[in-house]
């Protein structure tokens, strides 16, 4: 009595493997740049929480704090107690600092310091970042005092334009 053979023959399984690899090489570009989002997306939301943080501080101290930053290659920045309190080098004056081997792929391309006071009621300032694959997103102050995230070229899904 003969018994159908079964499984794949070597054949079959490589063009199914050769199948997989095509796909895989269409998608890996547009993986790449939702990793680059990605990313970008969690630097502009963390430092717009660490803003909110450094508002409710500033109200609860009862003076005003600071957020210095310093872009370039090697930004970062620092939540700090005292206006040019440098990120670059560990200080007392420092509440938190990021750096950027804390965000891979993003860059911090301007950033203006702020000073946050006690009262709400100032605005403007932040910073802006880019990502990777050149998308960026603003970090700034409403006129009330709260921290907002904003598309400058409205390329970044889920946050309104600038």
């Amino acid at each position: 009595m003969h018994r159908p053979v079964r499984g794949l023959t070597l054949l079959e399984t490589m063009v199914a493997l050769a199948i997989v690899a095509v796909l895989m090489t269409l998608a890996l570009p547009s993986f790449g740049s939702m990793v680059s989002r990605h990313r970008l997306k969690a630097a502009a939301e963390q430092m717009s929480m660490d803003l909110a943080e450094l508002r409710l501080l500033a109200a609860q101290r009862g003076q005003p704090l600071h957020l210095n930053l310093s872009a370039g290659a090697q930004w970062c920045y620092a939540l700090a107690v005292a206006s040019g309190c440098d990120c670059r080098v560990p200080q007392g004056c420092q509440l938190k600092t990021v750096r950027a081997q804390d965000h891979p792929g993003v860059r911090l391309l301007e950033g203006q310091d702020l000073r946050i006071d006690p009262q709400p009621g100032q605005g403007g300032g932040g910073a802006l970042l880019q990502g990777s694959d050149g998308a960026r997103l603003r970090v700034s102050l409403s006129p009330l005092g709260r921290p907002k995230v904003c598309a400058p070229t409205a390329s970044v899904p889920g946050f309104p334009a600038c």
